[in-house]
């Protein structure tokens, strides 16, 4: 190790392009043939670059686009689902309230129904109780004036044999009068 340093004490002295000189002789760097690997380093590397590096950064581009726009699109369905979720559930819910309302007037037309019809019975059935009534009445008055002629004719009968005599038409007919209105006034 000794040794070594004089060499290198030696080489500090020297300038810097001697130094490289130097370097590189004692590695067998040869000029010429350096530079020519660098120029195919360089030709090669833009072969590379421009007929595969590029084309696949412009496919991977392509792609992270592709997945994005992807990704874009199912957070819009996801969103319009979401949307079209809402939108079914109010309208079902207007639905819901509109056949409650429809069955609430549903309801509300058959009590009013329920009611005329119990009303329009109601009334027919007074009406016909009132023509019985009358009717009864009629055959009341029908019956009593057959038996006011029938309880006439009798007393006239009844009074011609007590009397033992013919009563004229006119006497009948007297009779007959005076027994109705005493048949009458005690009804």
């Amino acid at each position: 190790m000794l040794t070594f340093l004089p060499t290198v004490l030696a080489e500090a002295s020297a300038g810097p392009a001697d130094k490289i000189a130097e370097v590189a002789g004692r590695f067998g760097v040869e000029w010429p043939i350096l530079i020519a690997q660098v120029v195919n380093f360089a030709i090669v590397a833009y072969l590379l670059y421009r007929f595969a590096f590029k084309p696949v950064v412009a496919t991977l581009d392509e792609r992270q686009r592709k997945i994005s726009d992807g990704l874009q699109f199912a957070e819009e369905a996801k969103t319009r689902l979401a949307e079209s979720e809402k939108r079914q559930g109010q309208i079902l819910q207007e639905a819901q309230a509109e056949a409650q309302k429809i069955l609430k007037e549903a309801r509300n037309n058959a009590a009013a129904f329920e009611e005329r019809m119990r009303d329009d019975t109601a009334r027919q059935i007074e009406e016909m109780r009132k023509r019985a009534d009358e009717a009864n009445e009629l055959e009341r008055k029908r019956i009593l004036a057959e038996v006011r002629g029938e309880i006439a004719r009798l007393v006239v009968l009844t009074t011609g044999k007590v009397l033992r005599k013919e009563l004229t038409d006119e006497e009948k007919k007297s009779l007959n009068t005076s027994a109705s209105r005493e048949i009458s006034a005690l009804n």
